[in-house]
């Protein structure tokens, strides 16, 4: 790592020790552990192991992880990918990650330092009783969030269609800080050829009930709430280009370690192959300052019948 590398890249022997599993039940590969960063300090960080089926989902955590650090939105202090020998893992984690990991004993996590924060899906799986005043909770604190628009832009940036309460950790401040990016970009097992119509739409835009908590904050300004609504979401934008060519480097070097010598065969004489990497990095830059203005799609995203609860 560089000093000026966001993504810490962590051996096996940083993994200290294992300290419980994720509580939400989403995911059995995602546990708590004791972590030793490249600073030298051990800290509690939640280890996230992807199973055979979602061999993107490590190159989607980091892509929203440094887009989302560039655009200056709130996220764990510290990231990375750790080397994890599966001799230390239980055999039934084992068992569903890709027979390429399991023949070579090692596999690599997504790590991140924990926020001390609270996963409020989590509390209402504890009482569901609490699921309507939760909700009416989240929703108030992230409508009052500064950050509200540019998460929407944010996450229509990326593909993101996994945003809920369990993804933005709640701060005692009443703020949040965003974690879990592993299904953007049509998702953790996304194909070349999906990324190729960079101008797609945002499949979960519709259903992001941030959005109508948006248009609900500027429900005060009366005949201006859809020009106010409007205005943020366009200003969030524009932060866009400047922000991937702030950490275009960054991701191109991980991309290549990652991706860096998969093809695409074109089957055309004049360009017969061409990088998977060369693929997303314009996916995303071309995402950053060319996509279809937020207002062309307003009576979609806010009509009634599409907003759903921020559980899902």
């Amino acid at each position: 790592m560089t000093q000026e590398q966001i993504i810490q890249y962590l051996p096996s022997s940083n993994y200290i020790e294992y300290l419980r599993s994720s509580p939400d039940g989403v995911s059995g590969l995602t546990h708590m552990a004791n972590v030793q960063w490249e600073d030298g300090v051990e800290r509690d960080s939640w280890v996230k192991i992807y199973a055979g089926n979602k061999p993107r989902s490590l190159i989607n955590e980091m892509i929203g992880y440094l887009l989302g650090r560039a655009l200056k939105l709130p996220m764990p202090p510290r990231a990375g990918f750790l080397l994890i020998e599966t001799k230390i893992l239980n055999p039934n984690l084992v068992n569903v990650l890709s027979e390429v990991d399991r023949y070579r004993g090692f596999t690599f996590a997504w790590v991140t330092e924990d926020v001390k924060g609270k996963n409020l899906r989590i509390e209402i799986d504890k009482n569901p009783s609490s699921l309507n005043v939760m909700a009416e909770y989240f929703s108030s604190c992230m409508k009052d969030w500064e950050h509200l628009a540019n998460l929407i832009a944010f996450d229509d940036w990326i593909l993101n269609t996994d945003r809920n309460m369990g993804n933005s950790i709640h701060l005692p401040d009443r703020t949040f800080s965003l974690i879990d990016h592993g299904e953007c970009m049509h998702g953790g097992d996304w194909k070349e050829s999906q990324l190729i119509d960079y101008d797609c739409p945002h499949v979960g835009f519709a259903n992001n009930v941030h959005i109508k908590l948006l248009h609900d904050k500027h429900a005060p300004s009366d005949l201006f709430q859809y020009e106010n609504t409007m205005r943020d979401l366009e200003e969030a934008k524009i932060q866009h280009k400047n922000a991937f060519q702030t950490i275009e480097s960054e991701l191109k070097l991980h991309l290549y370690d990652m991706i860096g010598d998969e093809i695409v065969e074109t089957g055309i004489e004049e360009v017969p192959t061409y990088l998977v990497m060369e693929t997303v990095l314009d996916f995303l830059r071309q995402r950053a300052q060319s996509l279809k203005k937020f207002s062309e799609r307003y009576d979609t995203f806010l009509s009634s019948n599409s907003i759903t609860r921020p559980l899902s």
